[in-house]
């Protein structure tokens, strides 16, 4: 075989480097999604991010967007605002949006800034049908983790019978953060149960089985101005991009950011209770739902965190269980442990737990 001379082996190392550079690139433009489809209970104290109201913003106007995002629900301000519709919702911070339409925080001017933050400072609570959840992607109001994010709510006046298409109204945005989403978990709210649809980690829509609920989020109102020019407002969906998104995708800029509570209006969907299986303990892949079993002798902690991501099978569907997610504990043996998840019993790796 013919010696290639050393500057053309270099020039095709070269090469050879700048393409596989180029395909990472090109492979990263999408941030990963977590693969949640569900609430669930996480360890708040394993992420990085917890203490970092800011996030990680590069600038003045995102560390202070995110530090709206990421209040906690006990520091109240200013009155609660009940029942609040569409309608209602949209003719309250009309008169702002007047003024400010395509601006950005930064560019406000005193006057604008004088009216702008008084509704920040407001509690709401808004009522529609929950036509479409799902998990949000990297942001750096969350230090851009995955396994720690916000839930998208897209609440719509009415219901509708389909995930959002062209021709279809926008909805009122309202998220879920790392730090509310416990307290809404505990209490007993589940997306599955109350979503007519979830949007999955690769952007297909699955369908829940049964229709938009109507609940009553309450959260802070934020105005966010990275969403406020009209390829994401407007009234009326226009079109459907490549990644499944609706465009426009909301109705205004303006957000309940962080809810802090959810309640079921109406028609709300209890989730059915899986019936135990016979089973064994199966690798980490996808456990499945298992009687439960007698505690080992040995002593036992009453809660244990997912150190790995595990999947497992769901009534209705499969989800995973992302690092993080703390899970109370009912029995162990050498190689799994036995949590329980949306009130059924799974067997988990014990590798991919913190048990010790």
């Amino acid at each position: 075989m013919a010696k290639i001379p050393g500057h053309r082996r270099f020039l095709l190392l070269l090469a050879g480097a700048v393409a596989l550079a180029m395909g990472a690139i090109a492979f990263g433009a999408r941030p990963a999604i977590s693969e949640d489809r569900e609430l669930k209970e996480i360890d708040l104290k394993s992420w990085d991010c917890s203490d970092r109201l800011e996030g990680n913003a590069k600038t003045p106007d995102g560390a202070e967007r995110n530090r709206l995002k990421n209040r906690s629900a006990p520091n109240f301000a200013g009155p609660i605002i009940k029942a609040m519709n569409t309608a209602s919702f949209l003719q309250y911070v009309a008169a702002f949006e007047a003024k400010a339409r395509n601006a950005r925080r930064k560019d406000l001017i005193a006057p604008q800034r004088q009216q702008l933050d008084p509704l920040e400072k407001q509690i709401v609570s808004f009522e529609g049908y929950l036509v479409l959840a799902y998990a949000g992607p990297p942001e750096t109001t969350n230090c851009a983790s995955t396994d720690f994010h916000d839930w998208h709510l897209e609440l719509f006046e009415k219901p509708l019978d389909h995930a959002p298409v062209i021709g279809d109204p926008t909805p009122i945005i309202c998220e879920i953060t790392p730090r509310t989403q416990n307290a809404i978990f505990r209490d007993n709210i589940r997306m599955q149960a109350l979503a007519g649809f979830i949007r999955a980690p690769d952007f297909t829509i699955e369908p829940t089985g049964h229709a938009a609920r109507r609940i009553r989020a309450t959260g802070y109102l934020v105005w966010d101005d990275e969403h406020n020019g009209t390829a994401d407002v407007g009234p009326t969906i226009l079109s459907i991009g490549e990644n499944k998104y609706h465009h426009p995708w909301r109705s205004t800029a303006w957000e309940i950011h962080p809810v802090i509570k959810i309640e079921a209006l109406e028609g709300a969907l209890v989730l059915p209770t899986a019936s135990p299986s016979p089973t064994p303990p199966v690798s980490a892949a996808s456990p499945k739902i298992i009687p439960s079993a007698a505690p080992s002798a040995s002593s036992q902690p009453q809660f244990v965190t997912i150190t790995q991501p595990v999947k497992i099978k769901i009534p209705y569907g499969e989800t995973v269980l992302q690092r993080g997610t703390r899970l109370s504990v009912l029995s162990h043996d050498a190689k799994t442990v036995r949590v329980r998840y949306l009130d059924a019993i799974y067997a988990i790796p014990i590798t991919s737990t913190d048990f010790r």
